[in-house]
Parts: C-alpha cells; sequence; structure tokens
C-alpha cells in the first residue's frame, strides 16, 4: 500500500511539474484576409477579403480584370458586349452568359446585387459612380485614371491585383510590360528616321491624339514625333481643323481599328491631298483584329512594337511582332493566335 502511494505521489509531482514548466500560447484568433489600397482619385477601398466576383462596365476597365483572371474568372456582370472584340471569343466564351448590367454610366444595380457582386471597377470618368455602388453596399475602386500612360496602366494593374488577391500574377505582367517597353526604346533608339507622326480618333477624321493620351506615347517610344502633341485638351481626342493638319504635315497617320471612316475617306479628300502622308499613301489601320491595340491595356504592348515594324522594318520583323503576340497572349491568357486572327497576315 505504501508502495501504490508512493508511486501516485511520484506521477502527481511530475505532472505538477510538467505543468509549472508549461506556458499557455493564447489563441492568435482569426486570420486577418482583408485587402486596402488606395485608388487613383484617393479614396480608400478596404475589402474584408479578396474579391471574387466583380462588376463593372468601362471596357478597358474590364481588361484590367480579365488579364488578371486569364479569362472571365473574376467577372459576375459586364457592360456592353458589343464593344467586347472578339478576343473573348476565344479567351472568355462564358461572356454570352454573363449578365449586362448597363453601360456607361447607367447601371441596373439591383442586376449587380442579383450576382453577388463583390467589386465594381471603374475609370476615373465614372468615379461618380463609387458612391453611388458603395450605397447599395458594393464596394467600388477607380483603378483607371484619366490620364494615359504605361505607369497608369501598371498601376491599375497592380491595384486590382491586390483587391483580387492576385498580386503575384500582377507583379509578373508588369515586369514583362517593363521588358517590353525597354526592349522598344532601344530599337527606337537605333532608328536614324523620326517621321513625323499622327494618331487620329474614332468618331472623326479630324480629331487628334494630343501628348496626354496613350497613342501619343506609343508613337514617340517607338521613334516617331506626334505633330499633335501639343494641341490643348485633356485625356481624349481633340478636334482640330484639316488647315492645322495641312501645317502639321505628318508624314505618317494612323486611324484606329474601330473608326467610323476609311483610309479611302482620307486619300480620296482633296482638302488632304497636300498632306505628305496623304501623298504617299502612308496612312495606316492600327490593329488588331482580335482587341484594339490602342486602349488603355497591357495589349498596348503589342500596339507598339506593331509600330516599331511598321516605323523601323529594318530594325524589327514583323516575324518578331508575331513572336511578341505569341508571348504575350500565352503569359495573359494560355493561348496563342495566328497571324491572320490577328489581323496582320
Amino acid at each position: 500500500m505504501k508502495r501504490i502511494l508512493s508511486l501516485s505521489v511520484m506521477v502527481l509531482l511530475a505532472v505538477a511539474l510538467i505543468a509549472g514548466c508549461t506556458k499557455t500560447v493564447p489563441s492568435s484568433g482569426p486570420i486577418d484576409t482583408s485587402v486596402t489600397i488606395t485608388d487613383v482619385v484617393g479614396r480608400t477601398v478596404t475589402l474584408a477579403k479578396p474579391a471574387t466576383k466583380v462588376v463593372g462596365t468601362h471596357n478597358p476597365t474590364l481588361n484590367i480584370a480579365i488579364i488578371l483572371g486569364g479569362g472571365g474568372k473574376y467577372l459576375v456582370g459586364f457592360g456592353n458586349k458589343n464593344m467586347a472584340g472578339s478576343l473573348y471569343g476565344y479567351v472568355y466564351p462564358e461572356l454570352d452568359d454573363v449578365l449586362q448590367i448597363g453601360t456607361g454610366r447607367n447601371i441596373n444595380f439591383e442586376s449587380c446585387l442579383q450576382m453577388g457582386a463583390e467589386l465594381a471597377i471603374l475609370p476615373q470618368r465614372f468615379a461618380d459612380l463609387a458612391d453611388q455602388f458603395e450605397a447599395v453596399g458594393i464596394p467600388a475602386a477607380v483603378i483607371l485614371p484619366n490620364s494615359e500612360s504605361y505607369d497608369t496602366i501598371k498601376k491599375s494593374i497592380e491595384l486590382l491585383g491586390v483587391l483580387l488577391g492576385d498580386e503575384e500574377r500582377a507583379a509578373a505582367i508588369i515586369a514583362y510590360y517593363d521588358g517590353k517597353i525597354a526592349t522598344a526604346q532601344g530599337i527606337a533608339n537605333l532608328a536614324t528616321e523620326h517621321p513625323k507622326a499622327m494618331f487620329l480618333g474614332a468618331s472623326s477624321k479630324l480629331s487628334v491624339a494630343n501628348g496626354a493620351m496613350l497613342q501619343s506615347v506609343m508613337l514617340e517610344t517607338a521613334g516617331a514625333i506626334n505633330v499633335a502633341k501639343d494641341v490643348n485638351g485633356g485625356g481624349d481626342f481633340i478636334e482640330v481643323s484639316v488647315e492645322e493638319i495641312i501645317g502639321w504635315n505628318p508624314e505618317v497617320i494612323y486611324i484606329p481599328s474601330y473608326a467610323s471612316y476609311t483610309v479611302d475617306d482620307l486619300l480620296n479628300d482633296p482638302a488632304w491631298s497636300s498632306i505628305d502622308a496623304i501623298k504617299n499613301n502612308r496612312i495606316y489601320v492600327f490593329p488588331s483584329n482580335l482587341e484594339p491595340w490602342d486602349y488603355p491595356t497591357p495589349s498596348t504592348l503589342m500596339g507598339l512594337t506593331w509600330l516599331l515594324n511598321n516605323l523601323h522594318p529594318d530594325l524589327y520583323s514583323m516575324d518578331q511582332v508575331l513572336a511578341d503576340a505569341r508571348e504575350y497572349y500565352e503569359l495573359v491568357y494560355g493561348q496563342s493566335f495566328s497571324a491572320e486572327q490577328l489581323g496582320l497576315n
């Protein structure tokens, strides 16, 4: 009996000793998965967790979400599907089934709620909609500013990457973007000719891209001189007179693929006949058949490489442009497209 009691005492002493040497680790509580950004108009946007259901109506802004998702992964509400371009038929075939929530500023907020939207993404020109989205309980972020440049596009990718919890992919796309811009600048620096050029708007052949627009930045990166760079106005195409264009006398003219007029409309207009670009038939439709390569989206890189070939074919071949396109579309969508699909054949 004494032996059994002694053993019991020893066990109790051991337990007490272990308990005395063990520290209790307090619970850390639930892991914070919230994400916060300051958007391009200075608003603080905080989500309790990264968004998985995104809505919007502005196509260049929506394109950032499509690129980060490698297709339609994040989008549950779209704007004008007629403006989406043929690219989405390949990389976003589910678009036909996605709800159209409105166009421009005309939003069906009830539809957004019905789809369980967790985030609305907006350009600065629609910034006034942010409060309206938040009034119905949908956080909104203004991710695309009115001013257009490579940096603003990269900033849009970065901001949305945080809000979607996809920062690593966003960083990879931005790094690729930086590399291609550096390559383009290096090629342009080798060029011995820097032609005077002009980029016209879609709605009128008398509207021009000034220095605040991405089209101007692309022209100058590729080694051209934008003759309309100093035209006063904001980040939009500015209407000018044909007399001003004659005075600038551009050697090369570009029109967007979505223009309401054609190359022949310029070539056959007697008022334009004295302009060098007309006399030498150097008017080009800016590609591509898949998507506009002059929109403020990452596909700007493809427009830039096409410009290098168009302006300096001795320094940058069409084979290199097609290789760039394969590389880019495989990076962002895991797909590649033929020259015919791109409209470069």
